[in-house]
């Protein structure tokens, strides 16, 4: 296991700036995942790690030992690609020996560490197979295999599920989390796809435009957004007007003014209230008044049944539109567009940001 420690590095490639100024304590044994669209500069950072990308400054330290004058094939991290890269000529035992073998490993520790890699990712079956013989899951393992084997330092994950079906990725990454904390060797992971990162991470590490927006545990990432951008990359979020009245942000809604203190200078750019579609409930009728609750009324624009949950679009009276997500309801399911709703949520569920992209929260 080891600590990856990324000081003040920043990459450009000309006048474009791929990372600015990035700052990052990774933990000796976790699993560290790299969040954002594409061209946030996840993909770049990860690549300077392994020595792919040299940054125009900075330092980057595993274990306390700076690297960045290391080259790639000497900075003993583990790479695990988007495409396999497996070697289509050799078999999956020569495949994973194939690093082992060019670190002249002597053939008896070669085959122990096969096998007992082999029984990690599940494959100690399939030694003899070739590449073309295995599913696209199998073979992403092999690669997977084939990094973990060497006992690298670091190992590094780059998009590693994106090629897979939805069944096989949820099964796939369940595989590779359990690996990773039986071995415990410390991992950076990217992708863009926020509930495989969710799902797998000790840290996610949220980037946009080459800038940290925000890296904390994935319940505080889903439940404290940083800023606005977070909150509606991560997760679904309904985004609400706010306007400012003698020093509150204050929720209108047909009709409705609900108050939020603010600070004392009200951002230039106004506020926005931003509301999980799990955190409404929704009714035909008004519910009876309890503190703390906002009922909004509205109409269905539509209303799905996904099985456990029920997804219902509506609009607010000022043409807001609002997603619920909640337990299915033989009334809700019967609503026709255009049917009267209101829509319920507690006074606490909502969350306020400066209304720009990557603006502070302010609640």
């Amino acid at each position: 296991m080891a600590s990856v420690e990324i000081i003040a590095i920043k990459k450009d490639y000309g006048e474009v700036v791929a990372l600015s100024n990035i700052n990052l304590n990774i933990a000796s044994g976790s699993f560290f995942t790299l969040l954002g669209p594409s061209g946030c500069g996840k993909t770049t950072l990860l690549r300077t790690i392994a020595g792919f990308h040299f940054q125009n400054s900075g330092h980057i330290l595993v274990d306390g030992l700076s690297i960045e004058d290391t080259p790639a094939h000497k900075r003993n991290v583990g790479m695990v690609f988007q495409d396999y890269a497996v070697f289509p000529h050799l078999s999956v035992f020569d495949n994973i020996a194939f690093g082992l073998k060019q670190r002249k490993v002597p053939a008896a520790q070669i085959k122990q560490k096969i096998a007992d890699i082999l029984k990690a990712v599940q494959l100690e079956d399939l030694a003899d197979r070739m590449p073309h013989e295995l599913s696209g899951g199998q073979q992403q393992r092999v690669g997977l295999a084939r990094a973990l084997v060497v006992n690298p330092k670091v190992l590094l994950m780059d998009e590693p599920l994106s090629n897979l079906d939805a069944k096989l990725r949820i099964d796939l990454r369940f595989q590779i989390r359990r690996t990773q904390q039986e071995l415990g060797i410390t991992t950076v992971y990217v992708t863009h796809d926020q509930e495989e990162a969710l799902a797998m991470s000790d840290i996610v590490c949220v980037m946009y435009e080459g800038i940290i927006q925000q890296a904390a545990t994935p319940w505080e990432i889903y439940n404290r957004p940083a800023n606005r951008f977070v909150a509606t990359f991560v997760g679904a979020n309904n985004i609400l007007s706010v306007t400012e009245g003698k020093g509150q942000a204050v929720l209108s809604c047909c009709g409705i003014d609900t108050g939020f203190d603010m600070p004392a200078d009200f951002p230039a750019d106004g506020v926005i209230a931003a509301i999980r579609p799990e955190a409404i409930t929704v009714s035909i009728s008004k519910p009876v008044d309890c503190d703390g609750i906002i009922s909004i009324p509205g109409s269905v624009e539509q209303v799905s049944f996904i099985g456990r949950e029920m997804e219902v679009i509506g609009k607010t009276q000022t043409d807001e539109v609002v997603k619920v997500v909640a337990r299915p309801s033989e009334e809700m399911l019967a609503a026709h567009p255009g049917t009267a709703i209101w829509f319920n949520f507690g006074r606490d569920d909502l969350s306020l940001f400066e209304n720009k992209v990557t603006g502070m929260r302010l609640s």
